[in-house]
């Protein structure tokens, strides 16, 4: 379970540092990666693609990974995500991935689900 807690942190600091390493340690070929807004991505290539257009305009600012929960060939990730664009606008979320793994401890499918912030109270 280590092994597994550890490639997710190294996908992370690839964002966080804005620098791609070899995906093909971090996921299978045919890797599915679903992001929350409804967006899929197909292969390490889009995943690379997105990757470099998506750091041309953004940059994160923080990822903070909370636990990890796993059962057998999945893992449960929840996280406090933070970026900024070109303009100086900020997002910020709180999210779960759910990520599938191969048996070679690699990512075959990957999806983010969210939570907006900042939460509010609609009957407080």
């Amino acid at each position: 379970m280590r092994q597994r807690e550890e490639i997710i942190k190294a996908w992370l600091d690839m964002w966080l540092g804005q620098e791609l390493l070899p995906l093909e340690a971090v996921f299978t070929p045919d890797v599915h990666y679903y992001e929350f807004q409804g967006r899929e991505y197909e292969g390490i290539d889009q995943i690379r693609r997105w990757f470099e257009t998506w750091n041309s305009e953004n940059r994160v600012v923080k990822w903070e990974v909370g636990r990890f929960v796993h059962d057998q060939d999945l893992t449960l990730v929840p996280f406090y995500f933070q970026n900024v664009n070109k303009e100086g606008e900020k997002r910020e979320y709180e999210g779960v991935y759910l990520v599938e793994w191969d048996g070679n401890h690699r990512i075959q499918k990957l999806q983010e689900f969210y939570c907006k912030l900042p939460h509010y109270k609609p009957y407080a």
